[in-house]
């Protein structure tokens, strides 16, 4: 009994890592190619065609100038660290410290202009290892959660 607690650990902690990183095991494209994704690969990206339905890049009724703003104000709020910004170009280079191990994650996001607004692209990859346990794509959810409500 105490040997069968002892190898199931690992994998009670992989999941409750995989809970708490939203990685929404439930939603498209299923729980077998998303738990495959998140242990295999360190990168997560924001863009239109997301391979990943809550990591695809919505347009919102803001100017670039208006969404650089403000993402650089809620990042604050997260305590990330912002290494770059340029709001003439509209990028922004940020660095995310993981609280258990201190595992640095490197985000740069990109807005660009459309017709009825902007919309983002991001790129958050970790440092080290080959699978980031949807870390990267928590990152980037809580990015989008700094657009607004009625847009996305």
């Amino acid at each position: 009994m105490v040997i069968w607690l002892i190898l199931s650990l690992p994998v009670v902690i992989f999941f409750l890592v995989l809970l708490g990183n939203q990685a929404n095991l439930s939603q498209a494209p299923g729980p077998v190619k998303r738990i495959k994704l998140f242990s295999t690969t360190n990168t997560a990206e924001i863009n239109p065609e997301s391979y990943l339905p809550e990591l695809r890049a919505p347009i919102v009724n803001l100017s670039p100038d208006e969404l650089f703003d403000r993402l650089t104000t809620g990042i604050q709020t997260f305590g990330w660290e912002i290494v770059a910004s340029d709001k003439a170009s509209h990028t922004i280079h940020l660095v995310v410290t993981t609280s258990l191990w201190k595992f640095k994650d490197d985000i740069r996001v990109t807005i660009f202009k459309h017709d009825n607004g902007s919309s983002l692209y991001a790129i958050s990859q970790s440092r080290l290892g080959s699978g980031d346990l949807a870390a990267n794509s928590h990152h980037l959810q809580m990015l989008l959660g700094l657009l607004p409500e009625a847009d996305q």
